[in-house]
């Protein structure tokens, strides 16, 4: 037996024997070297595993981006697979495998270790499978517990329950870690007990020593508010008591004088007069004519005692309408001189609109007949309310430690603006801040504070009007500046504060950014918007591209001849859409540059004075011919513009129309296309002004990531409706305000080249009366689209290729379409058969070459030699 085992071998050499034969034995340090490197192989081929990879997960051929090249790539996609995270405790059982190897504990301790690791990982990753499904690694989802670990979970989860499965995932991996390592878990548990008990408590000395110090400074903070607001109620009381020992020393030395008291006689409850105001003054009013005393302090009052509705000098309601005529006339008599005026505006109204629709040729305007009347509306003030508000602000102020006195009321037809001067010494800063308490106290839906107001040495506070008037589009209608030559491209903005029309001109602006939550009235601007424009221009003036993600918002313009396309509801036609507005200002300006034109307006003028001939004839003279394809515009059917093609094939010279691009959805542009709308934003932007090409883009999400700086730094014209937080009206108009709006229209707009707001009310358009504009307008013709708007330029340009003349596919087709018109040009292919300029030039060139048409003849059409 003893024989058979080989122990009688080596009994006769000793103990040491067995020590002494192994370490000469080379191959158990060879085995724990390659172990060892493979436990860095793996740990490096894990860290660096790159998806793409080749693998027996992926059929990709691609180039290995792992650092261990294919072979890396194809361990790391096993491993990661099978165990997950898992798989990073694989190199560490490596690890320990070749140390046990190297300290010669027999091949029972390594068979050991092996088993011991492979339990390890197989239930490290079922605990992570019942912990998290997925995990991102290196670009991309993995199982947590890879394909081991969710078939062993769905096992133990059918006997155990998820918290069941846990418990005995965990049991098994510190048991196993224990076994096959010589790292002991109690040790470590008591370990991390230690060091986690020591981060708390030094968490906790932290913790208490900075809440001690915010108690301090909270402390410190509030002793100096108590000390201010004592020193500004003793303050106040010093000034009270001055003011009555020197009225007291008054009535001494006047009872002294005349040997009885003065007789102080009371407020006047009479109204001030009215002093005139003018549609411009909508914000001030002659600031010599305000008091220049310093406030009286309200009178001290009793518990219980009401509020009186007295001031100490009543403030002036201002009326809203313009007075005509001097304060000493009789009023029937400025009532019959204000309906004189007023008839006399609108007579000069109409004059002017049927004006414009004489020069208008075969296309008519609407009227506004298809607008409805807005009804009439007795302009009565109730003067105790304002009073009453008056003195609420008043007193309301006089709490927060701020003497003044309100000095003027201008009533609105949305809001009213108290004008209130406040003492001398008051900070303005300190009044701006009240805006919610000053709503509180009037009940009022919200309250907006102009601290202090442009041009004047007071601070306005907007209030809502107890009944809000509906501003109609008629009115801007009916207004001489819109039809007058003051504005080139007038927009119907709304009313201002103290009832007057505001219209501004979108040539001047020359862009326009809108923004607003939902229902806060944006919709209808965009509408009053597209009805001013529709009302002041044909098609043969004017022209739009009206882009409407949401598809609903601009259905009802859908088939009306001012369109080049049809409404682009589809993101990716719209940014083929402003891709093609831009090459279209670069056309543009090539014309400009040839007749030396500054802009749209000086170049249509000299069409009027020099005429289309000789427009043609400085445009494709002898010396300009190779310039001459650029002139032209890629098609357009009957679309009346300068250098479209006549039925001949010859370019045919008139006036260029203003292009108006609206955008109802910015938000969902950028989030399919941004880089690329906000280059072509961008571009039209800064250059299309002189071109006749404007922006209007508006987006109810105006964050930085839609407004971007590039945009927003290139729309200096902007309205902002309400907006739901004080970030958004930063973002928008870079100020407070907007979310302080009431909706419904109510917009803050800041004019071209004023870097101040103005609080406007938009124009409200219902669906009945775009319905009968639509109508009017489709009943005199239809649309010319133009399809080739939406053809990709990469498209185009692949269409144009090298060396492909022989071999176009279309090539028969024109041919025959030359054959039978008896006359070529490469403008007339490319009309006919919806290609691109470059495509049809090569069409024209391989027919000369093979003698199917003649040489070229300037700007005529060539000759065809083959019927």
């Amino acid at each position: 037996m003893e024989n058979r085992h080989g122990s009688s071998r080596y009994s006769s050499r000793g103990p040491v024997a067995p020590r002494e034969s192994s370490t000469k034995n080379p191959l158990v340090e060879v085995s724990s070297i390659l172990i060892f490197a493979l436990s860095i192989f793996t740990l490096c081929a894990l860290l660096t595993y790159a998806p793409n990879d080749p693998s027996m997960f992926s059929n990709s051929k691609a180039i290995a981006q792992n650092s261990c090249g294919p072979a890396g790539g194809f361990l790391s996609a096993l491993l990661l697979q099978w165990f997950g995270m898992g798989s990073f405790v694989v190199p560490a059982a490596f690890l320990f495998i070749a140390a046990t190897i190297y300290r010669r504990e027999g091949l029972h301790r390594v068979i050991g270790t092996l088993a011991g690791m492979t339990v390890a990982v197989v239930s490290l990753t079922v605990f992570l499978t019942l912990q998290w499904k997925y995990w991102p690694f290196s670009g991309t989802l993995l199982l947590t517990g890879g394909a081991f670990g969710a078939w062993i979970s769905e096992l133990l989860i059918r006997q155990f329950n998820p918290l069941g499965s846990s418990i005995v995932s965990l049991v098994f991996f510190f048991t196993a870690l224990a076994i096959s390592t010589p790292v002991s878990v109690a040790k470590m548990g008591a370990y991390l007990i230690t060091a986690t008990t020591r981060a708390l408590w030094k968490l906790t000395i932290v913790v208490g020593t900075y809440l001690i110090y915010l108690l301090g400074l909270l402390a410190m903070r509030t002793a100096h508010t108590l000390g201010d607001l004592v020193q500004t109620l003793i303050e106040g009381a010093i000034r009270r008591a001055k003011e009555r020992a020197k009225m007291a020393k008054v009535v001494a030395i006047a009872t002294a004088t005349s040997g009885s008291e003065p007789k102080i006689a009371a407020l006047s409850t009479e109204p001030a007069p009215q002093l005139p105001i003018t549609a411009t003054q909508v914000y001030m009013s002659d600031s010599s004519q305000l008091p220049s005393e310093a406030p009286n302090a309200l009178p001290e009052l009793e518990p219980g005692e009401q509020l009186p509705l007295k001031l100490t000098s009543e403030p002036r309601i201002l009326s809203r309408e313009p007075v005509t005529g001097s304060l000493n006339e009789e009023s029937d008599e400025t009532e019959h001189g204000d309906s004189r005026k007023a008839s006399a505006m609108a007579k000069a109204a109409a004059r002017l609109a049927r004006a414009a629709r004489a020069k208008r040729g075969h296309w008519k305007l609407p009227t506004v007949d298809f607008l409805c009347k807005p009804p009439r509306i007795e302009s009565s003030v109730d003067r105790e309310k304002l009073i009453t508000n008056s003195l609420v602000l008043k007193q309301k102020f006089a709490d927060f430690g701020i003497e003044g006195e309100v000095m003027a009321v201008r009533p609105g037809p949305v809001i009213t603006l108290y004008e209130f001067k406040p003492g001398p010494g008051i900070k303005v800063s300190r009044i701006a801040a009240l805006a919610d308490d000053l709503s509180m106290a009037l009940s009022a839906q919200s309250v907006r504070i102009l601290a202090p107001l442009p041009g004047k040495s007071v601070v306005g506070i907007e209030i809502p009007s107890d009944q809000r008037e509906t501003v109609y589009l008629r009115e801007f209608m009916q207004n001489t500046d819109f039809f007058g030559p003051r504005h080139t491209i007038p927009v119907a903005m709304g009313k201002d504060i103290g009832g007057q029309t505001y219209i501004s001109d979108l040539a001047r602006m020359p862009h326009l950014l809108c923004a607003g939550q939902t229902g806060s009235g944006k919709s209808v601007f965009m509408n009053g918007l597209i009805c001013s424009l529709l009302y002041r221009f044909t098609p043969d003036e004017l022209r739009m591209i009206m882009v409407d993600p949401k598809g609903n918002e601009f259905t009802p313009y859908q088939d009306i001849p001012h369109l080049l396309l049809p409404v682009v509801s589809d993101p990716k036609h719209a940014n083929t859409a402003l891709k093609w507005t831009v090459r279209e200002m670069e056309r543009r300006y090539r014309i400009l540059g040839k007749l030396s034109a500054r802009n749209l307006a000086a170049f249509n003028q000299k069409v009027d004075d020099m005429g289309a001939d000789v427009i043609h004839d400085l445009l494709f003279s002898e010396e300009n011919q190779n310039d001459a394809g650029g002139l032209l515009s890629s098609g357009g059917n009957d679309w009346i513009e300068a250098f479209d093609p006549d039925e001949s094939g010859s370019p045919k010279v008139g006036k260029l129309p203003y292009m108006v691009v609206i955008i109802d959805e910015l938000a969902d542009l950028m989030m399919t296309a941004k880089k690329e709308v906000e280059i072509s934003i961008a571009r039209l932007a800064q250059k299309a002004r002189a071109a006749g090409i404007h922006l209007v883009a508006a987006t109810q999400r105006p964050s930085t990531d839609v407004i971007t700086g590039l945009i927003k730094a290139n729309l200096p014209s902007r309205v902002s409706f309400q907006l739901a937080s004080f970030v958004d009206s930063k973002t928008i108009i870079d100020r407070a305000g907007a979310e302080r709006l009431l909706g419904s229209g109510d917009m803050l707009f800041i004019p071209p080249g004023i870097n101040q707001t103005v609080r406007l009310h938009a124009a409200y358009v219902n669906d009945d009366e775009i319905s009968k504009i639509t109508s009017f307008l489709k009943s005199q013709g239809k649309p010319a689209y133009r399809e080739e708007i939406l053809v990709e330029q990469d498209d185009e340009m692949a269409e144009d290729g090298e060396g492909s003349d022989d071999r176009d596919e279309m090539f028969d087709d024109a041919v025959d379409l030359v054959k039978r018109a008896g006359h070529a040009s490469a403008s007339f292919l490319q009309r006919h058969l919806k290609i691109g300029y470059n495509r049809a030039a090569r069409m024209i060139e391989t027919m000369e070459e093979r003698g199917i048409v003649g040489p070229a003849d300037g700007a005529r059409p060539r000759d065809v030699l083959v019927r």
